[in-house]
């Protein structure tokens, strides 16, 4: 069982996924040569084959038609682990063959296509990405406006007061 937008196909498929982590522009080498990676989320991709069972060409074309709707996003519903999930996505890389038999028969088979997710199915939230890995400031430091400190692996170190003097 296949599902697009609602509609369920009795056909036969295969699927494959792949979780791409996608980081913000801010990502990149950093001065001390250590790379910072500022992942935004985690996007599903599937690549999907479907074979429709033999004389029911009709579905076939029916298919194609639908996953072919220049339309900005479908509603799938995949197996995710032991579940299923509903993801919706852009449908890209749609690709089938048409054979032609002797004595003069011929038919379409084998519709392949690529949907990626629109929103990712995993990210992180702002209080984690604030927090990630650094300790916040001890104590006995107070804190004003204007006040910039610096977190490096020694610690957390003030490089300017409120009045603008850099250290």
């Amino acid at each position: 069982m296949f599902s697009i937008d609602g509609i369920d196909w009795d056909v036969y498929c295969e699927i494959s996924r792949v979780s791409e982590m996608q980081a913000s522009e801010i990502s990149g080498l950093m001065l001390d040569k250590s790379y910072f990676n500022d992942v935004i989320g985690t996007w599903l991709k599937y690549d999907v084959s479907i074979i429709v069972p033999f004389g029911k060409q009709s579905d076939y074309y029916t298919l194609y038609e639908k996953i072919t709707e220049p339309v900005g996003s479908h509603s799938f519903v995949f197996p995710y682990n032991n579940a299923l999930i509903t993801v919706v996505g852009r449908v890209e890389s749609i690709s089938d063959i048409y054979e032609k038999m002797p004595g003069g028969g011929s038919y379409w088979r084998g519709i392949k296509f690529t949907a990626i997710a629109n929103h990712p199915m995993k990210k992180m939230e702002l209080d984690e990405v604030i927090t990630m890995g650094i300790p916040p400031l001890p104590p006995e430091v107070s804190v004003s406006i204007g006040e910039v400190y610096e977190y490096t692996s020694t610690g957390w170190t003030e490089l300017a007061n409120a009045e603008d003097n850099y250290y």
